[in-house]
């Protein structure tokens, strides 16, 4: 009895005098890796929204110790908190779509870098136009290693035909 019809479904031709059914299913690893970005990047925003709140508080409180915090570290203390929290996010977003640690890893650990970068001009008094043009060139080349990694640059990975 004929099956209704399934677009996933074609009949491909095989060297026996049968056709088999093969199941087409196509990766949407790379869109589901540019949605996780974005996610990522809204998460990694409201959380330093969060910290310049937070630590322009604290600041502001009248406690001797956080009197002695400048106001580059208190901008350079939530870009940290916010480039960690995206790194993060983007790590358990990965793992979650790809079920695979390894492979999370992988297209999270180029982006640890603007953690370092945040967290140095955090200690140190770096200009902030330095700060920002690093980010941006450590943020475009983790762009490329993440999107390599999840494959967009070999069209083998776009289509799997797998017959049953």
């Amino acid at each position: 009895m004929p099956r209704p019809y399934d677009s996933t479904l074609s009949i491909i031709p095989t060297n026996g005098p049968r056709m088999k059914r093969a199941r087409v299913r196509q990766d949407y690893g790379s869109d589901s890796t540019t949605f996780a970005l974005l996610m990522c990047f809204l998460g990694g925003l409201g959380i330093m929204i969060y910290g310049e709140s937070l630590l322009g508080d604290i600041q502001n409180a009248g406690d001797s110790h956080a009197s002695s915090l400048a106001d580059w570290q208190v901008h350079m203390g939530a870009a940290c908190m916010g480039a960690a929290a995206f790194v993060v996010i983007f790590f358990l977003l990965e793992l979650l779509g790809r079920h695979s640690k390894v492979s999370a890893w992988r297209s999270s650990w180029p982006w640890l870098p603007l953690v370092g970068i945040t967290a140095l001009a955090t200690v140190i008094h770096i200009p902030a136009y330095a700060v920002i043009l690093i980010c941006v060139l450590d943020a475009a080349w983790a762009y490329y290693r993440t999107r390599s990694e999840s494959g967009t640059s070999n069209p083998k990975n776009k289509l799997t035909i797998s017959t049953k």
